[in-house]
């Protein structure tokens, strides 16, 4: 099933990674979180491309970040409002989109480049379903009752599941 993916990058479980959020009418998009006791959570939304730059830079990220060079060529990026740094006292990275950043140790750095390519697979999966996706949500958000899927449509999505994201945000 290739929705809303959720994993976690830090042990203590309070940095997240999201994939293919449905309330955003089913477009490919990733959701960086942070969530702590007592305040709202941050999250960062990155589309697709943003999260393809991401996934190619997070190597090099770590590798400055572990052999301690302040400014290492090709480990910033910038693209638009997208941002990912170096910090240059704390041994840490931050990705900023616009004005809002989430902080990343090396361990997060280290875990999220290691399962990227796992999330970059299921992302080039998810925009291959799309075409399937994208009428089957125009569909179910006017319904009362569960649609069923056309007969032909992509094995890698749960169209019950997806329903029942759907209308969670009606």
């Amino acid at each position: 099933m290739l929705l809303r993916r959720l994993f976690f990058i830090n042990e203590v479980r309070t940095k997240y990674v999201c994939r293919f959020l449905p309330q955003t009418l089913a477009l490919p998009l990733v959701e960086f979180g942070v969530v702590r006791i007592g305040s709202w959570p941050k999250t960062i939304i990155l589309s697709d491309e943003q999260d393809y730059t991401m996934a190619v830079v997070l190597p090099k990220l770590r590798d400055a970040m572990c052999s301690g060079v302040e400014t290492v060529c090709g480990t910033e990026c910038k693209s638009g409002g997208f941002r990912l740094t170096i910090t240059r006292c704390r041994r840490m990275a931050k990705l900023y989109l616009v004005s809002q950043y989430i902080s990343l140790t090396v361990p997060d750095i280290d875990y999220l480049s290691r399962m990227f390519h796992v999330m970059q697979q299921q992302l080039r999966d998810y925009i291959v379903a799309m075409q399937d996706v994208l009428p089957y949500v125009s569909t179910a958000l006017t319904s009362v009752t569960y649609v069923e899927p056309a007969p032909n449509t992509s094995i890698n999505i749960n169209f019950p599941h997806l329903y029942e994201e759907l209308i969670t945000f009606t």
